[in-house]
């Protein structure tokens, strides 16, 4: 599939969501959680990607991966309380996880932005933060 890089293979939107699971994945490890189950295939729309403990606490883990200069985001405030409350209704807390990655290779800005397949990529990724509903809204 030819691009601006020549005949190098591009990045599908679920690659990128599988590159921005993994990357969390990872973090989670590193910061002490044990990993329950990793799903890149789970329904974004209805299901955390993640599901881990630490200190008894059960998280699960919304992960959106965007490519630079964009962030990944969750799309509408029904898809944010259906997440939240899945996590709640089975005694755990929802965190949600926002990704960019840009082609290390890319020397401008167009060029950082082209998901091209085995290639480096520079990861923003600013940690979690925990998705809670309004009160009275659960």
């Amino acid at each position: 599939m030819p691009d601006t890089n020549g005949s190098r293979e591009l990045m599908t939107a679920e690659d990128i969501h599988a590159f921005g699971v993994e990357i969390v994945h990872d973090q989670l490890v590193e910061a002490g959680w044990s990993i329950e189950s990793a799903d890149v295939y789970a329904d974004p729309l209805e299901l955390p990607q993640i599901t881990a403990m630490k200190e008894g606490e059960l998280g699960f883990f919304v992960v959106r991966t965007d490519i630079y200069p964009k962030r990944g985001r969750i799309e509408g405030e029904e898809t944010f309380q259906k997440l939240v409350r899945y996590a709640n209704s089975r005694g755990g807390s929802c965190y949600f996880a926002s990704v960019s990655i840009a082609n290390s290779e890319g020397k401008t800005e167009e060029e950082m932005a082209i998901p091209v397949k085995g290639v480096a990529y520079n990861v923003a990724f600013d940690g979690l933060v925990k998705m809670e509903l309004p009160e009275g809204s659960a």
